[in-house]
């Protein structure tokens, strides 16, 4: 028999998120598991919604800083996707028009952080004179990310120039290694996972980022609780796309990985730090990472059928 989740593992788990997660993670977590309103999720976005129409105000917990970036703002419309926002829903035509406004013609692609990352704790990786190296030059992270959204709400966007963006994106990945960096590779599963486009370029995508998951994703037990991707990284659902890349026995070791590995408040915690930048800082990240991370494995594991009762 599969190890579940028990009902108690879960009512900890939920009560953690009622109580100690952000705002947005509990009206997402009420979305998920109790039929809570879609509204309620849009009104705990609006705070991280600058006059740009970007996000920042720490919507990626790793960035303390109000300006606006381009990861938070993929960050937001990944939230909008799941909730299934369209082109009308508030708040989204406006970070569409905050990611053409920061779109970098010369080199085709969207610089991941602005310069004001700096205004405020941060993560070190989150050092903006240093992101384009740290980035590889954006070429995947975020523009594959960015391209599937503002394919997904094209009717907000110029016809050629979305168009152009997805051909280009779409030709890297074809002619990448098969081997890819984990942020590069999220990002391309976040272009994949875009309605509507079209057949042959989605079957060719999905055909290379079967290959490249199969030789991407770290399939050891004994190193899922280091800085690397986990198999349920990609693939969130036995209906995954993805979920022929990884043998059927790693992802069930990996389902029961998680739930061995929730703390006792019933939060599951991130595998990273930055306490030694700033530990008052990290310690507030750390809490909302925290939320963030338990959702996200509930919400797994119960795609997977592994909560008792559910």
């Amino acid at each position: 028999m599969k190890k579940q989740l028990t009902q108690e593992a879960f009512d900890r788990a939920a009560d953690f998120l009622r109580t100690q997660a952000r705002p947005l993670e509990r009206a997402l977590f009420a979305h998920a598991f109790e039929d809570g309103r879609r509204t309620a999720v849009l009104a705990a976005l609006v705070p991280y919604q600058n006059d740009d129409g970007g996000f920042g105000h720490g919507l990626e917990p790793d960035m303390r800083a109000a300006a606006s970036s381009v990861v938070a703002t993929t960050l937001a419309l990944g939230i909008l996707r799941r909730i299934g926002a369209t082109e009308e829903t508030s708040g989204l035509p406006a970070a569409l028009v905050y990611l053409i406004d920061n779109y970098d013609a010369e080199s085709g692609r969207w610089p991941i952080i602005s310069p004001g990352v700096e205004d405020a704790p941060h993560a070190p990786w989150w050092n903006y004179a240093e992101s384009e190296a740290n980035f590889r030059g954006f070429w995947a992270n975020p523009r594959a990310a960015v391209v599937g959204y503002l394919w997904q709400y094209r009717k907000l966007v110029p016809s050629p120039f979305v168009e152009g963006a997805l051909r280009a994106a779409a030709t890297d990945l074809l002619s990448y290694a098969h081997h890819m960096e984990m942020h590069d590779l999220l990002c391309y599963i976040d272009l994949v996972d875009t309605d509507g486009l079209p057949g042959e370029l989605w079957q060719n995508m999905t055909d290379k980022l079967r290959r490249a998951v199969a030789r991407s994703v770290e399939t050891n037990p004994a190193e899922w609780g280091g800085y690397n991707l986990m198999p349920l990284q990609v693939i969130h659902s036995p209906q995954s796309e993805l979920a022929p890349a990884v043998a059927p026995e790693v992802l069930e070791a990996n389902l029961d990985y998680l739930i061995d590995t929730q703390a006792a408040d019933g939060s599951w915690a991130p595998a990273w730090s930055w306490d030694f930048v700033d530990a008052a800082a990290w310690a507030a990240a750390e809490r909302e990472w925290r939320g963030v991370l338990t959702l996200r494995h509930l919400e797994t594991l119960h795609a997977f059928g592994r909560i008792a009762g559910m």
